[in-house]
């Protein structure tokens, strides 16, 4: 199958699904307001924006992180790989939707947790496909350093365990939910933080 053709396709359902996300933003329009109403109704949006932004990053991470699976880890595409990356793209697609229900219904634990399941839905699917790639010898790139599928490894391993760790927070303390729905942006996107880890932290790279 053509890699290049499903990367441009992934690439696009990326695209439209971080700009649905800001279509999640709604401006109530009311007829003479002062800037001290504007100002109220800014206040009251302020906290979907940041949820907005935050989704945000978590898809570019979850792009980046799917373009290295893609484009440095695969060298060829079979049918089986295309179908998981289906399903994978099926649950990234979702994350306006579990976004827009959690704007709406932020206080109620049902809504934080969908949200964390789809992100934790879409990093298993991920690892799935990097295992089944790493077991096929006509797909895995030639070149891919033992150092780097490690690395991709452990970020995997660090999501797959703060994704559940939101879910169960959600039962006890909604914004702890949050703290650790976004976690794993920071160590995906600063740099030095993945060799900070590997150095303090007690999951293994190998």
């Amino acid at each position: 199958m053509n890699k290049a053709r499903i990367e441009s396709f992934s690439d696009g359902v990326f695209a439209v699904a971080m700009t649905l996300l800001v279509l999640d933003i709604k401006i109530p329009v009311t007829d003479y307001v002062n800037d001290a109403q504007v100002a109220h109704i800014f206040a009251e949006l302020l906290p979907i924006i940041l949820l907005y932004m935050a989704s945000f990053f978590v898809l570019a991470v979850i792009w980046i992180n799917h373009h290295f699976i893609f484009h440095l880890f695969a060298k060829a595409v079979n049918r089986q790989l295309n179908l998981l990356n289906m399903l994978y793209l099926m649950f990234v697609v979702l994350v306006p939707f579990s976004v827009e229900f959690m704007s709406i219904y932020a206080q109620a634990k049902t809504a934080v947790i969908l949200y964390g399941v789809n992100l934790f839905i879409i990093v298993f699917i991920s690892t799935v496909m990097t295992r089944y790639i790493r077991h096929n010898a006509e797909l895995i790139h030639p070149d891919l350093s033992e150092r780097l599928i490690n690395q991709s490894q452990f970020r995997a391993r660090m999501s797959l365990l703060f994704y559940p760790l939101g879910i169960i927070c959600a039962f006890f303390w909604i914004p702890g939910s949050f703290f650790f729905y976004t976690f794993p942006v920071f160590f995906n996107v600063i740099p030095g933080t993945l060799d900070f880890l590997e150095r303090h932290s007690p999951i293994t790279f190998d």
